[in-house]
């Protein structure tokens, strides 16, 4: 992803946050499941067959 994009995605997720007081980031830290290396989503990693990370 160009560093422009990513800069805009960071700063909407931060004003959605920032406007439901908290209740977004809550919900995702608490309901979605997360790599514990780095603390990103799972679903963002590619996996091999065996379940390992290829990434």
């Amino acid at each position: 992803m160009p560093g422009f994009t990513r800069l805009g995605q960071d700063w909407l997720v931060g004003f959605l946050h920032l406007m439901t007081c908290g209740i977004s980031w809550v919900v995702k830290r608490g309901s979605m499941s997360h790599c514990p290396q780095c603390k990103h989503l799972r679903s963002r990693h590619q996996l091999r067959a065996d379940g390992s990370y290829i990434d």
